[in-house]
């Protein structure tokens, strides 16, 4: 398993390794197109060790929780890094559960922190099925998993989820036109909250005093952060940032203050994977 697991990585390399070389020629240096807010930092990853971690990002305040998968290799993962210095402390790979995997389990996405917990969204390859699953944090072992109802699966997808007061919060990837609720306690569903524009290519979503922040992949370069009120369903768009790079995919999303000042802290893939945290312009 960790032969195959390290085959990928490696083999993953080298193909972004040529992806580099070809997007090179029209790449630039990341920027913020709108808003008023400002890179602090960037840890920067090779793609060998970036693919654990190229789909989602959770944190606890010390630790990054990155999180990983090649759905066509049922590659999936979870990593470990540490908040300030960006050194990798632990990578579980091939995390999912057999008995999941032969339900045909096969992509984890964005996922959260939650007493005590880390909640990632979880696909199956058909999209039939989709639920969520828990970990724990200290081990990386699975403990727990939350198949959504019927009425709660929309076309089947679930890229990210968050949770507040027991509810867990999710949408589709496209023409996302509303955030649909799960109650965590007995797994009911609990309606969806219409929003007032549509997004597209969501990724990632994180809560943070009450709002709930949207990061998707949607434009070439440019990647947008919208702000959504959990009361009005009122969509605001935070920032835009420039990954710099055509080929560049914008992914997950966490939201923690550091003492840099750093509050947004948010995943591209390109020829390398990053985790950009990005702060209120002075």
């Amino acid at each position: 398993m960790k032969k195959a697991a390290a085959w990928i990585r490696r083999c993953f390399s080298l193909f972004f390794a040529v992806v580099a070389c070809i997007g090179g020629a029209v790449s630039g240096e990341a920027s913020i197109k709108t808003g008023n807010m400002e890179i602090a930092r960037t840890l920067e990853f090779s793609y060998a060790d970036g693919v654990s971690f190229c789909q989602g990002l959770a944190t606890d305040g010390k630790t990054f929780y990155g999180i990983g998968a090649v759905k066509f290799l049922n590659y999936n993962a979870i990593t470990k890094i540490d908040i300030e210095t960006g050194e990798i402390i632990e990578r579980r790979e091939m995390c999912l559960p057999k008995q999941l995997m032969q339900k045909g389990y096969s992509h984890l996405g964005d996922g959260c922190i939650y007493q005590g917990k880390l909640y990632i969204a979880l696909e199956d390859f058909g999209f039939r099925h989709p639920g969520v699953i828990v970990y724990d944090p200290v081990t990386l072992e699975a403990v727990d998993f939350h198949t959504l109802p019927e009425e709660g699966r929309g076309n089947g997808r679930i890229p990210w989820c968050v949770i507040k007061d027991d509810v867990l919060y999710y949408s589709q990837s496209n023409n996302v036109d509303e955030i649909r609720m799960l109650n965590l306690r007995d797994d009911s569903y609990l309606g969806a909250l219409k929003i007032d524009e549509t997004l597209f290519k969501v990724q990632g979503g994180e809560i943070y005093n009450d709002t709930l922040y949207i990061v998707t992949n949607s434009g070439f370069r440019d990647k947008t952060m919208h702000a959504v009120n959990l009361k009005t369903g009122h969509v605001e768009p935070v920032f835009v940032r420039c990954t710099g790079r055509l080929d560049a995919e914008g992914e997950g999303i966490a939201v923690c203050p550091l003492e840099d000042g750093s509050l947004f802290h948010i995943i591209d893939v390109g020829a390398k994977v990053k985790i950009t945290s990005f702060r209120p312009a002075k």
